[in-house]
């Protein structure tokens, strides 16, 4: 049967998944080439130990530094400059700064409203057409004031429902962080982890294998 094209295609996705260990073997598999096939001396193992030490170390700094980024901290460099710019001998530029008083005016919402009179001697006709006057303008103010309640409870519900979407999403943020802290720097601990065990092995038995291989 043959093997469809898309098969051959998701080769190099699957081989992605591990691309840390693709990196920690090809390092080791440089070291070992130079140190035992190429220069198989004690000297040249003992160093490719201690480099392969080094790096391992520095995986060690690489994943801080991922953690660091992931809450959004400098990185160390910039730390570091920051560091030595406030060394008390520098001179530096001091910068003052004013500041200013601001005036918030909080401005209210004002209602008119308006009543009919039946004049100066009213009759009962001019009384009555003047109460139901008033009775069509209490409607309309009711029903006024019913659809600004209405508009702004919708205003508010729709507030706290983009409020609850932000938290949740922010929740979610925090949980991918918390989550990334503890499980995300594996590969970079087992990258780290496996350059310092051959490294290790091979600057403290350099001599020895240095002697097997001859």
């Amino acid at each position: 049967m043959p093997i469809n094209a898309s098969r051959f295609k998701a080769i190099w996705p699957w081989l992605a998944e591990v691309r840390y260990a693709w990196y920690s073997m090809a390092v080791i598999g440089v070291a070992l080439i130079i140190s035992l096939c190429l220069h198989p001396t004690e000297p040249v193992i003992r160093l490719t130990g201690l480099g392969l030490q080094l790096f391992g170390i520095g995986t060690v700094i690489w994943g801080i530094s991922e953690t660091r980024a992931l809450f959004g901290h400098p990185s160390f460099l910039s730390k570091t400059k920051a560091w030595f710019r406030r060394f008390p001998l520098l001179r530096r530029n001091v910068v003052l700064s004013v500041d200013s008083a601001s005036h918030i005016i909080v401005g209210g919402k004002a209602t008119a409203y308006m009543t009919h009179g039946a004049g100066a001697n009213p009759t009962i006709e001019a009384r009555l057409d003047s109460l139901e006057r008033n009775v069509t303008l209490i409607h309309e103010r009711i029903s006024q004031i019913q659809k600004e309640t209405d508009k702004e409870f919708h205003e508010m519900t729709a507030a706290i429902k983009r409020e609850e979407q932000s938290r949740h999403a922010e929740d979610n943020a925090i949980r991918m962080k918390l989550e990334a802290t503890g499980t995300g720097g594996v590969h970079i601990s087992a990258i780290g982890a496996s350059l310092l065990f051959v490294g290790i092995i091979l600057s403290t038995a350099a001599t020895e294998i240095a002697s097997l291989l001859k």
